[in-house]
């Protein structure tokens, strides 16, 4: 990953900029229900605001004239008052449960979404972004942070429209009861509220660290759990603990920080919400005492139903803030998770050809030309330097070099896994950069050097090569790749499930199952990258005669092999180092000119 990428990750993006990215994956028809539910939350809150006020009217009408005995009491408004609190009260739950159901639909079906997506973007990236990227971080990112996002927009849809109209229809009433008092409250809200909104800004980018911070943990922590053998082997065991202690010290100084602004904010509440209640008192009583007008509708002058109309309504109004306040801290570290799953989702991945050539009835004739390429734009070091060879329909070509020679390069620009920067490169005379990857799997066969079983059973991982294959196909194809020698033995057969990427089996076994895997699909070109470095010398015997005497037979395969008496029948053997093709020819002929092939073979055969 490059230094601008890696400064994408850590950017902080605006509530607003995450917000519209999201709604993009509201389905259609749950933005019908999102209008359906804020239309809901708008009648929930205007309940609720009647409500206050009726309890209001209960005491000026009905309680304050019992209580003093010297007014006759409307006991027919009370009943009438007592129905209608229960009827709202009835109402008020009702909208709640229809809103909060719709929203937390509305939020899951869009994380659903956007989940889907950012998957289908990194099934679909160049195989070169993997080797920039962490796999324990893009996990994190697809489980937890989508997951810190899915529950962050729950949050936001099921608190935030209910609260706006709560905060709106709350300014009516209280100046349907005193408008000099509104503008005071509403004042003194605003100042000592904003304090949490810069509380929140605070945290977000603590929260957004400490999210980096725990995807770095995940990645960290599949490579240790995967290398144990190496890490116990090597005795680097308190080297890996520092590490590890590295990401949790960083992980620990950012949580506490944004922790500490989120935790903040609840005595700063409760201080501020009671101030304003016993301000909202204090002036009620000046008002009374000195016969003030409050300029209401509902009251001229304070009485007790005033006091309790006016504490309820201040303390929704503060409470609703609160509500909201609290929410927007909360929702920081959905926030904080959105900017990373973003990242996801805003990949872009190659485009598809426009106007691809489609390959029928397949030769195999497979041309280099020229061919230069380097994996990194920037560098002036390129990993593959005017490559020029032919592989002739039925040949094998094996190709020789030492590490880093240039050997897996050619077999990653066959596969498409990168382009190449210059040159040509033909599959039957058609460019490769023509022909549609899905149209390139169709012809051509390629076995790794690690194979990888999926958790499924052998039948299935089989099939993945050729969905439609039968039964009988794959017990053929098991034969001739002498794979049917342990699967015959398991207790399920084919149907045995492969646990653990295949860790029960060996290196052989899923080797021959990959072989086998490719042979099902019959492809007219086949491509093994050092498929039998990682199996013993009697299962690479074994491997090595299925490949020539069944499975190449009529094939064009092109063989990286790092054990030369493999590929001494091979037709071309092309001879790598340092990115050039320093010699070609077959065995007999590399042997003749006694250059780098003949060293290299007399130094394996002394051995």
């Amino acid at each position: 990953m490059n230094k601008k990428t890696k400064n994408k990750v850590h950017k902080q993006t605006s509530t607003i900029a995450i917000l519209k990215k999201f709604y993009k994956f509201i389905e259609p028809k749950d933005k019908k229900m999102l209008i359906v539910g804020i239309i809901i939350a708008f009648f929930s809150s205007l309940v609720n605001i009647i409500s206050t006020l009726l309890t209001g009217k209960i005491v000026s009408e009905v309680l304050q004239p019992a209580v003093s005995k010297n007014e006759i009491v409307n006991w027919n408004n009370f009943a009438i008052y007592a129905a209608s609190m229960l009827i709202l009260f009835i109402l008020y739950s009702l909208f709640e449960y229809i809103q909060r159901k719709i929203f937390i639909k509305i939020s899951y079906h869009s994380a659903k979404k956007m989940r889907q997506e950012a998957m289908n973007k990194l099934l679909y990236m160049p195989v070169g972004f993997y080797y920039s990227e962490k796999t324990g971080d893009l996990i994190s990112t697809l489980v937890n942070d989508i997951n810190n996002v899915t529950n962050a927009i729950t949050r936001l849809l099921g608190q935030f429209f209910s609260n706006f109209f709560s905060i709106f229809l709350t300014i009516i009433a209280l100046c349907y009861i005193s408008s000099t008092l509104t503008i005071i409250i509403v004042i003194l809200t605003v100042l000592l509220m904003s304090v949490t909104f810069l509380m929140s800004k605070k945290a977000r980018p603590a929260l957004i660290k400490t999210q980096n911070a725990f995807g770095e943990l995940n990645g960290y922590l599949e490579e240790m759990l995967n290398n144990t053998k190496i890490t116990q082997t090597l005795d680097a065991q308190e080297k890996a603990q520092v590490k590890f202690d590295e990401i949790t010290q960083k992980i620990y100084k950012n949580a506490s920080v944004g922790d500490f602004y989120q935790k903040i904010f609840d005595p700063w509440y409760i201080f501020s919400s009671n101030l304003i209640i016993i301000v909202a008192i204090l002036l009620s009583l000046i008002f009374k005492i000195n016969n003030i007008s409050v300029y209401g509708i509902g009251y001229s002058a304070p009485d007790a139903g005033f006091v309790i109309a006016l504490v309820s309504l201040v303390y929704n109004f503060t409470g609703t803030f609160q509500v909201m306040f609290t929410m927007l801290l909360n929702l920081q570290l959905g926030f904080a998770s959105a900017t990373r799953a973003f990242r996801i989702v805003d990949l872009n991945p190659p485009l598809e050809l426009k106007n691809p050539t489609k390959i029928e009835n397949v030769k195999g004739l497979i041309e280099f030309n020229n061919v230069w390429f380097k994996y990194l734009d920037k560098s002036p070091k390129y990993q593959l330097k005017n490559a020029s060879f032919t592989a002739k329909p039925g040949q094998t070509i094996a190709i020789v070099g030492p590490t880093g020679a240039g050997k897996t390069t050619i077999i990653n620009l066959l596969s498409k896994f990168y382009e190449y920067n210059d040159g040509s490169i033909t599959i039957d005379g058609v460019e490769l950069k023509e022909i549609d990857k899905h149209n390139l799997r169709d012809i051509m066969a390629v076995v790794l050097q690690d194979s990888f079983m999926f958790n499924d059973t052998i039948k299935n991982n089989l099939k993945i090569a050729k969905p439609d294959a039968s039964d009988e196909e794959i017990e053929e194809i098991l034969k001739v790749t002498s794979a049917d020698s342990f699967v015959s033995r398991l207790k399920n057969g084919y149907d045995t499930i492969v646990e653990n990427s295949g860790l029960s089996l060996s290196q052989g076994e899923k080797q021959l199952l990959a072989i086998a895997r490719a042979l099902l699909g019959n492809k007219k070109i086949l491509i093994l990258d050092e498929a039998t470095s990682n199996v013993d010398s009697n299962t690479e015997k074994i491997i090595q005669n299925t490949l020539q005497e069944k499975i190449m037979k009529n094939k064009t395969s092109i063989v990286i092999a790092h054990r030369l008496s493999t590929i001494k029948n091979a037709d071309l053997i092309l001879v790598v180092d340092n990115g050039w093709i320093i010699e070609k020819g077959n065995h007999k002929e590399l042997m003749e000119l006694k250059g780098y092939y003949w060293n290299l073979y007399q130094s394996q055969f002394n051995e």
